[in-house]
């Protein structure tokens, strides 16, 4: 009983502190908790605290933005801010050419980017886009007004459509990676065999 009290003793003001901090109702926070459980767990002053307090500050948001991107991707919580966090977002602006303004939009709108591997996601990812366009400046834009591109499967998507596409002899371009990337596997077939029946019959 005694460890039990103590570990509720432990646990509740950090719950409490993590549902004030985010603005969360009861469900918001239970929502968090169930994905990330060691939440609970976690020091508010040298972990959880710094963590948002970082993230306000490096991407110029208010605490309602910041609670948004946290109960759209809870596991932000768990990443180390020099390993993860700010080696991410670096990459992520140097690489699109965003501004700082530009930068923190384009992360509330696919917080899981910080669940993506730089080397192994993000960076095959961008160069597929570009090479697919033939043009660096296209790519770039296509991908910042679509950071959901960026959470498509390279090997079992991106790739293998964009192989559908060049044999049907469409145009590969800005628009057709996007339904590449966008489309469920109904859209995109049907979406090949429109374009495929508008293109001029063969001389």
């Amino acid at each position: 009983a005694i460890l039990e009290n103590s570990i509720a003793d432990k646990l509740e003001p950090t719950l409490d502190w993590i549902q004030h901090r985010l603005d969360l109702s009861d469900s918001g926070l239970s929502k968090i908790i169930q994905r990330m459980p060691n939440l609970s767990s976690c020091s508010v002053d040298t972990n959880l605290g710094l963590k948002l307090d970082w993230l306000q500050q490096r991407l110029d948001l208010d605490c309602a933005a910041v609670s948004g991107m946290i109960q759209q991707y809870p596991p932000i919580l768990g990443c180390s801010i020099p390993n993860k966090l700010a080696p991410t977002l670096d990459w992520i602006q140097q690489r699109l050419s965003l501004t700082n303004d530009t930068l923190a939009k384009f992360v509330q709108r696919l917080p899981a980017l910080f669940g993506y591997s730089v080397d192994a996601n993000l960076e095959p990812t961008l160069n597929f886009y570009i090479e697919a366009l033939g043009d660096k400046s296209e790519a770039l834009i296509l991908l910042t007004q679509n950071p959901v591109l960026f959470g498509v499967s390279l090997e079992k998507r991106l790739k293998p459509r964009l192989e559908e596409a060049r044999v049907a002899g469409l145009d590969i371009d800005a628009g057709c990676l996007s339904r590449i990337g966008k489309y469920t596997n109904k859209q995109w077939i049907a979406s090949v065999d429109f374009q495929t029946r508008q293109l001029p019959p063969e001389q």
